[in-house]
């Protein structure tokens, strides 16, 4: 059986060029029998883990080789575990951040929903009948009445997928066609088009 001379490319994730020579040349001089018991090398695996570096790790563990602590990583696979970590680290933040801007839209809308039932009330009556109280909440300068038309004219642009700059409509979306559906649609009207009878067309043409 050949002896290992060399590091794989599951071996080398994590390592930078350098420290691969670093490595394969400890390899090459004390076989794969070279590395750190796996027992001793944990605590040198978790400060890696947590993305300390070679020198650092060897400046906490001098009784232990830079060469040889590179190598010990490489044969180990410290970097793919280290790789697979941080990806398992961004999912969990990535699906802590969405679940936070949910639970904010789902509390601002509740607000909205609050306030909309405290005073469309109050509104519906006074347009009912103008000798009603009128509303608390109302439009008393044109400052007032500009903002209010801009933002309705936000809400509803971003509720609309034909708005100008505004083709992807979060709230259209589910709605729209998937595009296979589009593509057998559009072929459906071409077979259509293809089925029409000529000759039927010119003889009523005659008559």
């Amino acid at each position: 059986m050949a002896l290992k001379r060399s590091f794989n490319d599951d071996e080398k994730i994590g390592l930078t060029q350098q420290e691969i020579e670093i490595g394969e040349k400890y390899l090459r001089k004390h076989k794969t029998a070279g590395a750190i018991d796996e027992v001793d090398s944990l605590k040198l695996y978790e400060m890696f883990l947590i993305g300390s570096s070679f020198n650092e790790i060897h400046h906490q563990f001098p009784q232990y080789e830079l060469a040889q602590i590179v190598m010990t990583a490489a044969i180990r696979k410290w970097g793919k575990d280290r790789e697979r970590m941080q990806g398992t680290l961004r999912d969990r933040v990535r699906a802590k951040v969405v679940k936070s801007v949910i639970e904010q839209v789902d509390f601002l809308t509740s607000m909205l929903s609050v306030a909309n039932v405290e005073h469309i009330e109050q509104m519906r009556d006074y347009i009912l009948n103008s000798s009603s109280p009128k509303p608390n909440l109302r439009i008393k300068s044109i400052k007032e009445y500009k903002e209010v038309t801009e933002t309705l004219g936000k809400i509803v642009q971003g509720a609309t997928p034909n708005a100008k700059n505004n083709s992807m409509s979060p709230m259209f979306d589910a709605l729209a066609p998937s595009a296979p559906a589009a593509a057998k649609k559009l072929q459906n009207k071409k077979d259509d088009d293809d089925d029409i009878d000529l000759d039927a067309l010119l003889n009523k043409g005659d008559d």
